[in-house]
C-alpha cells in the first residue's frame, strides 16, 4: 500500500477545513441527497462526502456503507486531492499498485472500483471529495463524469452556505450581547441620572429654603444695620470724626451692596417656570410698562428708548418684564458718558434663515426680539462669559452691578426653551438677539 504525501499547503487546508465547523456533525438530508444522487447517475452501490483531517477521512455522508470514518494513510481521497484532473479514478484498485493491498480493498468494505471529485473552495484548496465506490470494476461515461463535478460543487455550495449562515449566528450572538449590554449601561446610566436628579431637586429644595432665609433672616439685619447707619449719620453727624462719617459711610455702602446682591439672587433663584403659566403675550405691551417703570432712570441718563414692530408667543409675563428691565438697565448702565443713550428695540418674526444654525427646533416658529444700543460694548470673544452669573467684565468702581442681571436674562430665556446670542464691538454698542417659540407645546 502506498499512502499519499501530505498536501503541499496542508496546514492553510486544516486551517479552512476547521474553519467551516462540519467535523463530528450530523447526518444532514441536503448531503445525504447529493451522495444518494451521485450513487443513481454513476449506479454504484456506494457514494460519500468525505472530509480529511489531520489523521482520518470522515464522511458527511455514508450512502451505502455503515462506518463514519476510516484512517487517513487508508483513503483513496488522501490521492485523489492530488490530482489535477476533474476526476481521480480507479478502473480496478487490486491491479494499482498504490491500493492492491489496502486493507480497505482487502477488505470491508471491498473497494474496488473508486472516482472521486475533490471538493475544493475558491481559491482551489482541497477538503475532500465527492466519491462513488463499487465491489467490482467499473468506469464512468463522460456524462456521469460531467454529473459528479456539478453535484460536487453543489456540495460546496453548502459548505460555503452553512459557514455563512454560523458566520450570520455568530454576528448575531455578538449583536445580541453587544445590545443586553448596552441595555445594561442604559439601565445603570438611566439609575444614575435618576439619582442625580434626586439630588438636584434635593439641592433645588435647599436652595428654596436659602432663598427663604436671605429673604427673610439674612435681610432683616441688614436693614437695622442700615437704618442705624442712617440715624447715626442723620443726629450724631456733629460729634462724629471726618474718619468716622467716612467709615460709617463706607459702612452704608457696603451693606447697599449687600442688599441689591441678595436681591439679585433671589431674582436669579425665582427665574424658573415651575408652577407658573404661560400666557400668550404681546411683547410692546410689556415693553411699554417697563418703559413707563423705568421713566425715571431713562431720564437720568438722557437716554431715548424707541420701539419697533409687533410680535408675540407664549410666555411668562412677569420673566419677561424682568428680562426687559435687566436688559435696559444693562444699556443704561454700559452707555457712554459723553453722549445719551440711545435703545432700539425691535420685534418681529423670525425667518427660517435668522434660525438656520442655531440650537433651536427647525420645523417651529420663533419670535426675534433684539436690543441694540450704542454703550461702550465689549470684545466680542466676551460674548458667551457675560451671561455666566458673577461674572463682571469691568471693575466695581468703574460699573456697579453684582454680574447677575444677564444671567437672569439667559435663565428666563432658557425656561421658555429659547437662545439668546450677544453681538458687539468694543465702544460701537452692544446687540442681543433673543428668539422665543411662539408655542411652548414642548
Amino acid at each position: 500500500m502506498k499512502v499519499a504525501p501530505e498536501h503541499e499547503k496542508e496546514a492553510e487546508r486544516l486551517e479552512l477545513l476547521n474553519s467551516y465547523s462540519i467535523l463530528d456533525t450530523l447526518p444532514e438530508k441536503d448531503y445525504d441527497n447529493l451522495t444518494k444522487l451521485a450513487a443513481e447517475i454513476c449506479q454504484t452501490p456506494i457514494s460519500l462526502i468525505t472530509l480529511l483531517d489531520d489523521h482520518r477521512q470522515w464522511f458527511k455522508s455514508n450512502h451505502g456503507l455503515n462506518v463514519r470514518q476510516t484512517p487517513k494513510e487508508q483513503a483513496f481521497c488522501s490521492h485523489a486531492i492530488h490530482h489535477k484532473d476533474r476526476v481521480f479514478m480507479v478502473n480496478d484498485s487490486r491491479e494499482d499498485e498504490r491500493f492492491f493491498d489496502n486493507p480497505l480493498v482487502t477488505g470491508d468494505p471491498n473497494v474496488i472500483f473508486y472516482a472521486g471529485v475533490p471538493l475544493k473552495d475558491s481559491l482551489g484548496l482541497p477538503l475532500g471529495t465527492l466519491c462513488v465506490i463499487d465491489h467490482k470494476p467499473h468506469s464512468l461515461s463522460q456524462s456521469q463524469i460531467e454529473a459528479l463535478n456539478i453535484l460536487a460543487e453543489q456540495v460546496m455550495n453548502l459548505l460555503e452556505l452553512r459557514k455563512s449562515r454560523l458566520e450570520l449566528e455568530k454576528r448575531n450572538n455578538e449583536l445580541t450581547l453587544l445590545s443586553k449590554d448596552l441595555e445594561n449601561k442604559v439601565k445603570m446610566r438611566t439609575q444614575e441620572l435618576k439619582a442625580q436628579n434626586e439630588e438636584l431637586e434635593k439641592m433645588n429644595a435647599e436652595l428654596q429654603s436659602f432663598a427663604y432665609i436671605s429673604s427673610h433672616d439674612m435681610q432683616e439685619p441688614l436693614r437695622k444695620i442700615q437704618t442705624f447707619v442712617s440715624q447715626i449719620l442723620a443726629t450724631e453727624h456733629k460729634n462724629l470724626s471726618e474718619k468716622g462719617i467716612y467709615r460709617f459711610n463706607r459702612m452704608q455702602l457696603a451693606a447697599n451692596r449687600m442688599q441689591t446682591l441678595i436681591q439679585d439672587l433671589l431674582s436669579y433663584s425665582r427665574a424658573e417656570k415651575s408652577g407658573q403659566l404661560f400666557i400668550e403675550t404681546k411683547f410692546e405691551t410689556l415693553i411699554k410698562e417697563v418703559s413707563e417703570n423705568l421713566r425715571e432712570e431713562l431720564h437720568d441718563k438722557k437716554a431715548n428708548l424707541n420701539l419697533k414692530g409687533s410680535c408675540k408667543a407664549e410666555v411668562i409675563p412677569s420673566q419677561f418684564k424682568q428680562l426687559f428691565v435687566n436688559l435696559i438697565i444693562n444699556s443704561l448702565k454700559f452707555s457712554k458718558k459723553d453722549m445719551p443713550s440711545v435703545i432700539d428695540i425691535e420685534l418681529q418674526e423670525a425667518m427660517p434663515v435668522d434660525i438656520k444654525g442655531l440650537p433651536l427646533n427647525q420645523e417651529r416658529s420663533y419670535s426675534l426680539l433684539t436690543l441694540k444700543d450704542n454703550g461702550i460694548g465689549f470684545d466680542q470673544k466676551y460674548a458667551e462669559q457675560i451671561f455666566k452669573i458673577f461674572h463682571r467684565l469691568h471693575d466695581r468702581k468703574q460699573y456697579e452691578g453684582t454680574g447677575i442681571g444677564l444671567a437672569i436674562v439667559k435663565k428666563i430665556v432658557q425656561n421658555h426653551h429659547g437662545h439668546i446670542r450677544a453681538k458687539s464691538t468694543l465702544g460701537q454698542g452692544v446687540t442681543f438677539e433673543i428668539f422665543i417659540p411662539k408655542k411652548q407645546d414642548f
